[in-house]
């Protein structure tokens, strides 16, 4: 169904959200960073996803901005034992779109959290907990580039310094995003 530029916009689209979203994660600003990586994601899988479904398909009601939904098609297309530890991952990270606007926060009250993997998660029984597991992130979009067979490198290569120096930093998967 795909053309290769369609995979390529995706993925392009999926890094630039990527890049945007550490960069917010590391400053600590929450929620919004979970709205990007919510959208880093959804880019990343609807590049694998546009091989076999339409982009109107794709926009459709079917899989629209529904992270779960998305990932359950993508690990559908792209069988790998390794996608199932990020369920978790994809979970907690849909669960921020739900507050991309202020209505149910100010309802319901949230606790936000980022972490990089070494703080462990404490939750109040009264308020939502949204989470977000920086290296775990790191991790799961090297797996995608790998089960979907991209080259991260052709979509980093032409990054600025300071932006490849902010993805270096603490990122498990620094060397298959920049070489090197």
């Amino acid at each position: 169904m795909c053309t290769s530029r369609e995979d390529e916009e995706f993925m392009r689209l999926g890094v630039q959200y990527y890049v945007a979203a550490r960069r917010t994660a590391l400053a600590g600003l929450l929620p919004v960073c979970g709205n990007l990586y919510h959208h880093a994601l959804e880019m990343f899988l609807k590049a694998g996803l546009s091989r076999t479904h339409s982009l109107q398909d794709l926009k459709s009601k079917k899989f629209g901005h529904k992270l779960i939904d998305i990932w359950n098609f993508f690990k559908t297309d792209f069988d790998s034992t390794e996608l199932q530890q990020f369920d978790a991952t994809i979970a907690d990270v849909h669960d921020f779109e739900e507050i991309r606007y202020p209505d149910k926060v100010l309802k319901n009250g949230a606790q936000m959290l980022v972490d990089w993997g070494t703080t462990p998660v404490q939750s109040s029984a009264t308020m939502p907990m949204y989470k977000l597991h920086v290296n775990d992130l790191d991790r799961l979009i090297g797996e995608i580039f790998r089960v979907s067979s991209r080259n991260p490198l052709f979509f980093t290569g032409g990054l600025k310094r300071d932006v490849r120096e902010m993805l270096a930093r603490d990122n498990p998967i620094a060397t298959q995003l920049l070489g090197n």
